[in-house]
């Protein structure tokens, strides 16, 4: 599966579909571990996002061909709508895919499109992944899947369908700043009891320099 095309197909979507403005680089731009050897490979591309927050890709390229496609939707402009994190994982013939919805506003209101894709793809193979924290704060109609590359057709469809959704979603939604509480809470507990990421970018940034990649790249909240 093309995690490139996935990667600038949902850019896309989003600069269509709102006016967006891409983040200048800088030293979370591009980066490696362990910085002289460079086993992986990190490059992150952001955009600001009128009317809904930021969005963020990060591809990561790993040994024995391992590549990762992390994009996170954060709405900080206090949309109405769920926090979205898309993970992406292709190792030799197998690929793994989270379409993971957090709702952290205040009315945890129905979103019935993000529900059909639920059920659109849900007899894709279920991914059995170790307890987290996290895992029973997703909501029901996120999608934890796996797979193998004869499936890739499947995969990508589903994740084009589900930022398809969200971004009709987040159009239908109203804002609150009521919603920004529990984002933040949300984003406080990722960052002190640990996330997917944690461990190789404290790796990477140091506990610090970690904690402020996350503020910054992956769940910012803006005044």
């Amino acid at each position: 599966m093309d995690i490139d095309k996935i990667r600038a197909e949902v850019t896309s979507k989003f600069e269509n579909a709102f006016m967006c403005e891409k983040i200048k680089e800088d030293g979370y731009s591009s980066f490696s571990y362990p910085k002289l050897v460079k086993m992986m490979k990190f490059d992150t591309i952001r955009h600001k996002v009128a009317g809904f927050g930021q969005i963020m890709s990060m591809r990561t390229k790993g040994p024995f061909g391992m590549r990762l496609l992390t994009m996170s939707f954060m709405p900080y402009e206090g949309g109405s709508i769920p926090y979205l994190l898309i993970d992406m994982m292709t190792v030799g013939k197998k690929i793994t895919v989270f379409v993971e919805y957090y709702d952290c506003t205040a009315d945890k209101s129905s979103k019935e499109e993000l529900v059909r894709i639920k059920e659109r793809y849900d007899n894709l193979r279920e991914y059995d992944e170790k307890p987290k924290w996290y895992v029973p704060m997703r909501t029901p109609y996120s999608l934890i899947k796996c797979g193998q590359t004869v499936d890739s057709e499947s995969f990508y469809n589903m994740i084009i369908d589900s930022v398809d959704a969200y971004i009709s979603t987040v159009k239908a939604s109203g804002k609150s700043t009521d919603n920004i509480p529990g984002l933040s809470a949300f984003r406080d507990r990722m960052i002190n009891e640990g996330n997917p990421s944690s461990s190789i970018l404290e790796k990477v940034f140091g506990k610090e320099g970690a904690e402020e990649f996350f503020k910054e790249c992956v769940m910012p909240i803006r005044d």
